[in-house]
């Protein structure tokens, strides 16, 4: 009987710790959103809600930045200090926006003043500037430091944040200690991604192309959460609340095989054949399994996913499973296209927000189960356009062989 390769090994090793890591940065994210539900009133619960939530559209860019360090990385043709450094610029151009958007952020949040929006400024530039570091390290496979630093950066944000909102019982104090965090998560970054800058290529690193890479992350993330959007605006208040339960199970569906993209951006990136067919039948099993668990436990599933009085949408459960698995799919393709140098990989992503918004509109009655038909049906579509473009890039891409004369 043969022994496992050492690839196969690495691989599966990388996947289980990056997987350890996520996990445990799921549920620090979750218990900072639930301590405040505990510990503030509600119109500094809804404040904090509030700029968490613009914190996660704020840090895209570290996923962003993250990706495109990763590809140009394991292609090895960019110098890993250079990437470093635009990654920094970025991080502070970021923050300079925030804080000049700081009074428009306080009316339109109806926030108690200019603090907690600066907070926020500041807690976006070292966790955004991390992104890059953790890019080096998913990039040239160094899967143990890249589980160690996806902990202590989920640590300084969520930690952080758990520290200032225990001290201060603010939004505030608990921004201002994201931010604390955040500083010392990338002072851990720099010294575990030292190895992959020394000594590197001396090639420039490409803005346009992190900037493609953050547009690509930005649509996933409005695309992943635009049914509960949309929901929110043409249900009454007791469904739409129905809905948000249920959008719990898309997001677990979706976040739950991410890390197969992770561990295998470095193949995709190298043009290795077997990455992505391989990595697609793990996406789409663990997708499967979610929503055969929904329907035969829908409303086991609802019950851990909200509190309360909500086993009606027990039938519906595998929907919203759905989706998210179909998302999971389109993320995994998406990821594929940027690590091949495809461009405009955002674009047919926001044209699918923008059929999904008219599909809903225009699907009357408004009811919930409509408004998750549609979901599941963009992301199906989805799936099959993403994998028709992966798969004429990977053409377009591959070596036009010699003519024999």
């Amino acid at each position: 009987m043969t022994s496992p390769q050492p690839s196969t090994v690495r691989f599966a090793a990388g996947a289980a710790l990056v997987a350890a890591a996520a996990m445990a940065a799921n549920v620090l994210a979750y218990g900072l959103r639930l301590s405040g539900n505990w510990l503030l009133d509600a119109g500094e619960n809804g404040a904090l809600g509030a700029l968490i939530a613009l914190l996660t559209v704020a840090t895209v860019l570290q996923v962003g930045t993250q990706t495109a360090a990763a590809v140009r990385t394991a292609k090895g043709d960019t110098d890993p200090s250079r990437l470093v450094a635009l990654g920094v610029r970025l991080s502070v151009a970021t923050s300079a926006v925030l804080v000049l958007a700081s009074p428009v952020i306080t009316a339109v949040l109806h926030l108690p003043g200019l603090w907690p929006a600066l907070a926020l400024a500041a807690a976006v530039g070292p966790l955004n500037a991390a992104g890059i570091h953790l890019g080096l390290l998913q990039g040239s496979e160094r899967f143990g430091r890249l589980a160690v630093l996806t902990g202590v950066v989920a640590f300084g944000r969520s930690g952080g944040g758990l520290a200032g909102l225990l001290i201060g019982r603010s939004a505030f104090t608990t921004m201002l200690g994201v931010a604390i965090g955040g500083v010392l998560a990338l002072a851990v970054a720099y010294r575990l991604s030292a190895p992959v800058r020394r000594g590197g290529p001396a090639g420039e690193p490409r803005v346009g192309e992190m900037l493609g890479a953050c547009s690509a992350m930005l649509a996933m993330l409005a695309l992943v959460n635009a049914d509960l959007l949309l929901a929110r605006a043409v249900l009454p208040a007791d469904v739409s609340g129905e809905y948000a339960v249920g959008a719990i199970l898309t997001n677990a569906a979706y976040w739950a095989p991410q890390v197969v993209g992770v561990v295998a951006l470095p193949r995709l990136a190298q043009g290795h054949r077997r990455a992505l067919p391989l990595s697609m039948l793990v996406v789409g099993f663990v997708g499967l399994v979610a929503v055969g668990a929904c329907v035969v436990f829908g409303g086991f599933a609802v019950s851990v996913a909200g509190k309360g009085s909500y086993s009606g949408l027990a039938d519906e459960a595998w929907l919203f499973a759905a989706a998210g698995a179909g998302w999971a799919l389109v993320n995994l393709l998406l990821t594929a296209r940027i690590a091949g140098g495809s461009r405009w990989v955002a674009s047919p992503l926001w044209a699918a927000g923008v059929v999904e918004v008219g599909a809903v509109l225009a699907w009357r009655p408004y009811s919930l189960t409509h408004t998750a038909v549609v979901a599941v049906g963009i992301a199906v579509g989805s799936v099959l356009v993403a994998g028709v473009l992966a798969r004429s890039g990977s053409r377009a891409d591959a070596p036009v062989p010699a003519s024999v004369s």
